[in-house]
């Protein structure tokens, strides 16, 4: 008996692996195992890496790695039994196709019987009704036609005699009168940035709003109409004047770096700025 029939599995693969110069780390990697699985596997340690099927998977892809074959090694390998032989079912007699069954046959055929047996009926029983004779055309009698009775004729309306001339009408001669008074001319209503005039309204106090920026701010302010009387993008280091019938509503952009004034008091924004833009009504 030769020393490689004496040589378990484990010692087989290791002495082929050591012959090839491959580390254990290295066949570790190219097995996608871990290292330990590879040293129980050359300890001949099968039990420990998991069911007898997983033990000869990893054997079978171990001897082909190191170009081994492994139909030897895995017959004689200790700790994890053969696997289940392959039994092959006897052949079963073969069966007749479900569409040659009598069975069948008899019930398509019954179907098609009792699918056939109205239509024959109803065609026989059509067949022997005699054709109705067409009836005799009726006979009409030509009348002379009504004929219509003369429209009357328009009755012309009296025309009213007119008066040949009319008498002359005296007006009284016009007397020189003082010129009516013109009443004041309303006050212009001021434009809005955007180009429409803010709607002007008589005996209402307008309040003056002055605002410098300090960055560019998108600015929109509202009268008590509701009218937008400013509504526009103030670049950095400009100023605009707005004067309407509070309360405003203001909503204005950057407002950290915005100054306002209201009738020559300064507002503070700080309490109206909600991230970067400030919202808030400011009354009389």
């Amino acid at each position: 008996m030769s020393e490689q029939d004496q040589a378990s599995v484990g010692q087989i693969l290791r002495e082929a692996r050591e012959a090839q110069g491959l580390a254990l780390e290295n066949a570790a990697i190219r097995l996608h195992l871990m290292q330990r699985q590879i040293e129980a596997m050359e300890a001949d340690d099968f039990a420990s890496l998991g069911q007898p099927v997983f033990a000869r998977g990893f054997v079978r892809n171990y001897a082909r790695l190191l170009g081994l074959a492994p139909e030897g090694l895995l017959a004689r390998m200790e700790g994890a039994p053969a696997e289940p032989a392959t039994v092959s079912p006897l052949p079963t007699p073969s069966h007749r196709s479900w569409l040659t069954s009598p069975w069948l046959l008899l019930l398509l055929l019954g179907v098609l019987l009792l699918g056939a047996i109205p239509v024959a009926l109803y065609w026989w029983l059509n067949s022997e009704v005699e054709e109705p004779r067409p009836a005799p055309a009726a006979v009409l009698q030509s009348r002379p036609a009504p004929v219509p009775a003369p429209a009357p004729a328009p009755v012309s309306a009296p025309i009213p005699e007119l008066p040949l001339a009319a008498p002359p009408v005296v007006l009284p001669e016009a007397t020189p009168t003082a010129p009516a008074a013109v009443p004041p001319a309303a006050p212009s209503a001021e434009p809005t940035e955007d180009g429409a005039p803010a709607a002007a309204v008589p005996g209402a106090v307008n309040g003056a709003l002055h605002l410098e920026f300090g960055a560019d701010s998108w600015t929109e302010i509202k009268d008590a109409s509701g009218k937008m009387i400013l509504r526009k993008l103030n670049t950095a280091g400009s100023s605009v004047d707005v004067s309407g019938m509070p309360p405003f509503n203001l909503v204005i952009g950057n407002a950290a770096q915005a100054k306002l004034t209201y009738n020559g008091r300064p507002i503070d924004l700080k309490p109206f700025v909600d991230v970067t833009v400030a919202r808030f009504t400011l009354e009389e």
